[in-house]
């Protein structure tokens, strides 16, 4: 157990290191770049659920630190042509905190925070999810879940996501594997005094899949890949009750 905490660790520090530079427009800026970069960053935003489709029930918590990996192409111009120092990586790291409380009538809701080390970027988001069916024994759980995110903290760019998250599981043992799709709207504006874009409203589909891990009491571990137009993994690690 204290070798996977500090592997998580070591996860953290190196998103604190990796992603770097403050987001500013260069003239050379144009609509078409600026659609595909609001696509990637706009997943890279986006609220994920990180939990199995089961209600945690009316005293259920599930209190976690997460942070997720987002592919992004990096050699394009929109991503050269973005930051102080014209570099970029090849994924974005997001490291957050989230909160998840359990309600009566299958009812979930949650919040989480993130600020991306390095840089101006910070992240809010909300999320409601009902469980249709809460699950057996035998039976899975199945939930549609909404969320919000909301980008903050960036002078000349702002973008918000709402999504849509139709999901089953199935717990086994100490294994709860899960699976669904995604609708994900990003809408992203720019204020640069350089350039003026015009704002972009895209819907696209994504599929996710994860297994939630507790070995323990209390203890949870989760790791969750979702692939599309842009791919993305998370990991988390927190307490559930």
């Amino acid at each position: 157990m204290k070798r996977f905490v500090m592997l998580v660790l070591a996860l953290f520090l190196f998103a604190f290191n990796s992603f770097a530079g403050d987001i500013k427009f260069q003239s050379s800026y144009t609509d078409a770049m600026f659609k595909s970069l609001a696509k990637e960053f706009g997943v890279a935003l986006s609220f994920n659920p990180m939990s199995p489709a089961e209600p945690h029930g009316i005293t259920g918590f599930d209190v976690s630190a997460e942070i997720t990996f987002t592919g992004i192409d990096k050699d394009k111009d929109y991503w050269k042509y973005i930051f102080d120092d014209n570099d970029s990586i090849a994924f974005i790291p997001v490291p957050r905190l989230h909160v998840i409380k359990g309600l009566p009538f299958n009812i979930d809701v949650g919040a989480m925070y993130s600020k991306v080390p390095g840089t101006d970027v910070q992240l809010w988001g909300l999320e409601l999810k009902y469980a249709i069916l809460a699950g057996t024994l035998v039976t899975p759980a199945l939930a549609v879940r909404g969320a919000f995110s909301k980008l903050e903290g960036v002078d000349e760019l702002d973008i918000n996501t709402q999504q849509l998250d139709l999901m089953v599981s199935k717990g086994i043992l100490f294994l709860t594997p899960y699976a669904g799709v995604t609708a994900l709207r990003i809408n992203a504006s720019e204020s640069s005094s350089i350039v003026n874009l015009s704002d972009v409203h895209e819907t696209i589909y994504r599929a996710f899949a994860g297994v939630s891990i507790t070995p323990f009491p209390l203890l949870n571990f989760t790791i969750e890949g979702s692939i599309g137009q842009v791919n993305q993994l998370g990991i988390k690690f927190g307490l559930k009750w």
